[in-house]
């Protein structure tokens, strides 16, 4: 099963994140890479994890969504901005996942989601992403995060 994990800094601030912000380094955009072949195909994921390697959550943290693309989403937007579906981002747009509430596990945070399910259609062996929190909370500055995601192929009917 193709595996893709993306680690990042986010800024060094803790400036307060809003619900649907964006969450990723200063570029947020989040590329996985070899999920799928490289002239492009349809893949499912199966699963979503995200680590962040600190030991609390932060009050108000919460959900985070994956809104994923089958290109770098042309709005480009930073960490911090508030997401958005601008028409310009529209004809790449493939849905996205919902992650779910991240859990203290002592030294570290982790949340996954199994058993996704969710069929696209990538144009090259890639898939690119924004990380966008749910909740509104202050972050910790500098803090390290992962995204992984699991694919395997889509057996397709009209092949």
């Amino acid at each position: 099963m193709p595996t893709a994990s993306v680690d990042f800094t986010r800024p060094a601030n803790t400036t307060a994140y809003t619900a649907n912000d964006v969450v990723g380094a200063t570029v947020a955009a989040l590329t996985f890479e070899k999920l799928g072949s490289p002239d492009g195909s349809d893949v499912v994921i199966m699963s979503a994890a995200l680590r962040r390697d600190q030991n609390a959550v932060i009050s108000g943290e919460g959900v985070y969504r994956l809104h994923l693309y089958n290109v770098t989403p042309p709005s480009a937007p930073a960490d911090n901005a508030a997401w958005d579906l601008p028409s310009g981002d529209r004809a790449s747009y493939l849905g996205y996942i919902d992650i779910g509430t991240i859990a203290d596990l002592g030294s570290t945070l982790w949340i996954e989601a199994n058993n996704l399910g969710k069929q696209v259609k990538l144009l090259s062996g890639s898939l690119y992403g924004l990380l966008v929190t749910i909740g509104a909370y202050t972050p910790v500055s500098a803090d390290t995060y992962r995204v992984t995601l699991s694919c395997i192929p889509a057996h397709n009917q009209n092949n």
